[in-house]
């Protein structure tokens, strides 16, 4: 707001209003003298640098820049706003790389850029700024020019971290806030102009890393800017100037009191830019890594093996990366861990790994990954992803231990790309089992199966045998007919098979068909329905007789209707007579009435 005001004041031409006298009034009518303080403390302005050329012409070709981004600025430029190209887009298209975003500085405020694009979105507390949206998923930042908030400067020697940066001001005052020389370039492709403040065009010619200001201020305002200094010297090959590095190695205690989430994307950003080697080179040479990973800082300060094969990891990491394969947090920490477990898991120097028998492979990773991880706040699925990578290498390795069956899951596992490209670093680094073990899941291992969805009609994959299929026995056919089957089911005599007598039910059946005179009818011939009277009564047994009376056995007239047939006789013991024993019958189970509430007996029948 004072910022506003004063330039509000700048424009109309007010003069500024004379300061009044402090003290109080002497007798004669003159102030008092003020009494001389101890010493005053200086205020903190904006840091002045020598300047090189303010405007440079130096036209950038249309090709290499954003279309969207160059329609934003024309539509800002439409409205009366002032907008250029700023950051890390310049200082890359300047040197002939291309650059990751392009961002937008402006002197619209966010609330203005957000009523001028429907599909924009203000985000951020401590440096609120707009993000327009794109069909395409693309995202392109619009930031309001800022300037020092002169209330929250601070006292010398206190604390100087920036906690909220939204005080508004010019595009001069905001390139001089910048952390960098080389990040505080500006370009209008309206005109092709180069807008430089802080000479960061001498700094491009002579590949230097140097703060606008004090460097210790400046370090002390954002500790998250030294991890930005080595970032940006070991992506472009710069070299860090003598202040700079000075203050960095003075100042990288400070670098637990920036925000954990901004410390993991800046490890993440030294492996994700292809300069993951030099970028933990300078870390160690600074004392920086000791800050932000001590535990393993120490272990590979110790052992020297250890460092060389992490080197060579990170070589290898930097030739995915190139390759346009990125890289995650689980394969970071897989390969910052592993030179160190290299050891404990039977991995010598000299090519031959030998695990021990009773290894536990998930606890050796916990031990060292868990501290990491409550510190820096890593997410569990990037942890996980990370056992999975160094469990599955050591499953790889060597490859003669692995068992036949359990080549095809190993294969299969989604950790296993993961895992290739860290045996062929190790494989390169030692050789030894680790040459052999790339060799075998190159080309040694058996060819895989076709995929299902393929389809039945589709080609197997050269090399790779069709799979036989299960023939199921065919059984010969027995009976009268087998002889006409063909060739190899000629019928052979039966082996007699002692017959057992039949059941009276079918004797009945059988005696009351021979009755009617007719045997089995044949295939086309119908069947007697099953309720005519001589078929159905045919079929039934005679009543038995009661007890104690002597000649009733024909009291309900049955022998009329089953006249000559034997009444039903009584089913034979097992082992008598061949017959089977008749089968037990089952009780029925008693249904359990229902207990009525409180124990009460149920209702009595009324009496008649």
């Amino acid at each position: 707001m004072h910022a506003m005001l004063k330039r509000i004041r700048d424009l109309l031409g007010i003069p500024k209003k004379p300061r009044r006298p402090s003290g109080k009034a002497a007798p004669g009518g003159d102030p008092a003298p003020r009494e001389p303080a101890a010493k005053e403390a200086p205020r903190k302005t904006p840091p002045r640098v020598r300047r090189g050329p303010n405007v440079v012409h130096n036209p950038i070709p249309v090709s290499d820049l954003d279309p969207d981004a160059v329609r934003i600025l024309q539509r800002l430029a439409g409205f009366d706003h002032t907008a250029y190209l700023v950051g890390g887009c310049v200082r890359d298209l300047l040197l002939g790389r291309k650059p990751k975003d392009f961002d937008i500085g402006t002197s619209a405020t966010p609330r203005q850029v957000k009523r001028l694009f429907s599909n924009s979105r203000i985000i951020g507390r401590r440096f609120r700024l707009a993000h327009v949206y794109f069909q395409s998923g693309k995202i392109l930042e619009v930031a309001t020019f800022r300037s020092y908030d002169a209330e929250d400067e601070g006292e010398p020697g206190g604390d100087l971290l920036i906690r909220e940066d939204n005080v508004f001001g010019s595009p001069e005052e905001d390139a001089l806030r910048r952390d960098f020389t080389i990040n505080a370039l500006f370009y209008d492709p309206a005109t092709g102009n180069v807008l430089d403040h802080a000479d960061g065009l001498g700094d491009l010619r002579r590949r230097l890393i140097r703060t606008i200001g004090d460097p210790e201020v400046r370090f002390r305002e954002d500790p998250i800017r030294i991890l930005r200094a080595i970032k940006f010297a070991a992506r472009l090959d710069f070299d860090i100037e003598e202040k700079t590095r000075v203050a960095i190695a003075d100042h990288r205690h400070e670098i637990p009191r920036a925000a954990t989430a901004r410390v993991l994307e800046e490890i993440n950003r030294f492996c994700r830019g292809a300069a993951a080697r030099r970028s933990f080179e300078l870390c160690r040479e600074t004392g920086v890594l000791e800050v932000i990973l001590p535990e393993i800082a120490g272990p590979y300060g110790k052992n020297a093996g250890a460092w060389t094969l992490l080197v060579a990891l990170l070589d290898a990491m930097d030739a995915r990366q190139r390759g346009g394969t990125d890289i995650g947090t689980g394969e970071i920490f897989a390969a910052l861990l592993l030179p160190l477990l290299a050891g404990r898991v039977g991995w010598s120097e000299s090519g031959r790994a030998a695990p021990p028998r009773d290894l536990n492979s998930r606890d050796l990773v916990e031990e060292i990954l868990r501290p990491i991880a409550v510190r820096l706040r890593i997410s569990r699925k990037d942890q996980e992803r990370c056992r999975l990578i160094v469990q599955t290498l050591l499953r790889m390795v060597p490859a003669r231990a692995v068992r036949r069956a359990f080549r095809q899951s190993i294969v299969h596992r989604p950790s296993f790309a993961d895992a290739m490209w860290i045996l062929e670093a190790i494989a390169g680094a030692r050789g030894g089992d680790f040459a052999e073990a790339l060799e075998f899941w190159r080309s040694g291992r058996e060819p895989l199966p076709a995929r299902p969805e393929a389809g039945p009609g589709a080609a197997a994959p050269e090399g790779t045998e069709p799979a036989r299929k299960r023939r199921r026995r065919r059984r010969p056919r027995r009976g009268k007919r087998g002889a006409e089957a063909g060739p190899g089911h000629e019928s052979e005599p039966r082996p007699e098979v002692a017959t057992q007598p039949v059941p009276p039910q079918q004797q009945v059946r059988g005696e009351a068909r021979a009755q009617r005179g007719g045997e089995r009818p044949a295939p086309g011939k119908k069947m007697p329905a099953p309720w005519d009277d001589d078929y159905f009564f045919a079929a039934l047994p005679s009543a038995p007789p009661l007890e104690g009376e002597e000649n009733d056995s024909d009291r309900y007239g049955a022998s009329e209707v089953a006249t000559g047939l034997p009444s039903r006789p009584e089913p034979a013991a097992s082992g008598e007579d061949g017959g089977r024993a008749a089968p037990p019958r089952r009780k029925r189970r008693r249904r359990s009435r229902r207990r009525r509430p409180g124990g009460a007996p149920p209702p009595a029948p009324p009496a008649e």
